[in-house]
Parts: structure tokens; sequence; C-alpha cells
């Protein structure tokens, strides 16, 4: 299969940030009854960050010295773009509204029956940067059909 620099790059994107925060996330939710944010979470956190910049970095640097001439953006990868950045962030908006509306519900029915349901500071970060994560991959996925399929 013959992808362009664009397409080699998202999909490469794709599969970089899956892989390192599928790993942070499944580490991470095996501690869901956490409350707070302890120094080895923290470090996980700001070290899955750090890991996916480097390889990004890399990977891009490795992708630039494999294609010749300085890759430019056309009109269609910018219509792509845009498609790709419409869905994601009307699905992020979605998304940080749900997480918004469950906050607003545990502080309705914290405030009646205390106790009966909480929000740990640990969770609600981690929904938070799940959705931003979903986001980034759903865009990423747009990007790649409409560079295969076309954009319509």
């Amino acid at each position: 299969m013959d992808m362009s620099y664009q397409e080699k790059s998202t999909l490469g994107s794709l599969l970089i940030m899956a892989a390192v925060y599928g790993s942070y996330f499944a580490k991470a939710f095996r501690h869901l009854g956490q409350a707070q944010f302890d120094r080895s979470t923290l470090s996980r956190l700001m070290g899955t960050v750090i890991v996916i910049i480097v390889i990004e970095i890399v990977y891009h640097i490795l992708l630039a010295i494999d294609h010749s001439g300085a890759p430019s953006k056309d009109e269609r990868d910018l219509l792509i773009d845009g498609k790709a950045y419409r869905m994601a962030y009307f699905t992020m908006f979605s998304g940080m509204s749900l997480v918004i509306a469950w906050l607003i519900l545990a502080g309705a029915v914290g405030e009646a029956m205390p106790g009966k349901l909480s929000v740990a500071p640990f969770l609600m970060v981690n929904i938070i940067l799940l959705v931003l994560v979903l986001t980034e991959l759903l865009k990423f996925a747009a990007q790649l059909f409409y560079y295969r399929w076309g954009v319509r």
C-alpha cells in the first residue's frame, strides 16, 4: 500500500497514541478506587506525556528523512483536516458535556444524600483525559478514512 507523507504521519501518530495511552489507561483504571493522586500516579501521567512527545519527535524526524523534499499541505489536506476536526471536536463536546452532567448530578445527589455518589479527583481527571485522547484518536482515524476513501 503506497501512502503519502500525510497518511504515514497520521497513522504513526494514531498508533503511537493508542499504544502509549492504552498502556497508561490499563494501569490507571486498575486503581479506580483511589481517591487522590499520589506521586506514582502523577509521575506515570507525566511520563506518558513525555514518552509520547519523544516518540512522536523521533518518528516524524525519521519520516521527514525518508521523504525527499518538504511535505506541503494542499487544499485537499486542509479540507480533510477540517472535516476530521469537526467530527472529533463534536465528539469531544458531547463527551465533556456528559462529564459535566455527571459532576452536576454527583453534586446534587451528594447534597441530598451525603456519601451516596461522589466523584474522586483521580477518576475525574482520568475520565477527562480519556475523552481528550479518544477525541484525538477519532480525529486521526477520520483523517485516515478521508485520505483513503476521499472527501465528500
